[in-house]
């Protein structure tokens, strides 16, 4: 398992008129880490379609425990859950800065050809450097 902490700041744009971040922006949020956890290990999404390998999300689930707000500053603890085959499991939880457990979730993404839009396995350049940092 290879696991990663990526703070996030609220912004007033992602509140509702509750005064509460909207459950929308959590998928936003686990986004961010995603990304944020690839350029930690040396690559990126971009570095994957420029390779010819697209990423869409199959699936993602959340609960929500405890609202965020306005300005809190949130860590997204992202972790990789196996080395992928033809897709990546990500489980996901947000804390706000008192620690409280905030959200829980998991997200799911396959591998993708972008010439031939069907299912691939994941580059082996990629697993490999998954492994280094497990």
């Amino acid at each position: 398992m290879l696991t990663r902490d990526i703070q996030i700041r609220v912004r007033y744009k992602e509140t509702d008129a509750m005064g509460f971040v909207h459950h929308s922006n959590y998928v936003n949020y686990y986004e961010v880490a995603r990304t944020e956890m690839l350029r930690e290990f040396g690559t990126s999404y971009k570095e994957l379609e420029d390779e010819g390998i697209m990423m869409p999300v199959m699936e993602v689930s959340m609960k929500y425990l405890k609202a965020a707000h306005y300005d809190d500053l949130l860590t997204v603890r992202i972790t990789l859950v196996q080395l992928p085959l033809v897709k990546m499991v990500f489980d996901h939880e947000v804390y706000n800065q008192n620690g409280e457990l905030l959200n829980t979730g998991k997200v799911v993404l396959a591998f993708m050809n972008s010439r031939t839009r069907r299912a691939c396995r994941a580059p082996k350049w990629f697993v490999e450097m998954l492994e280094k940092h497990m």
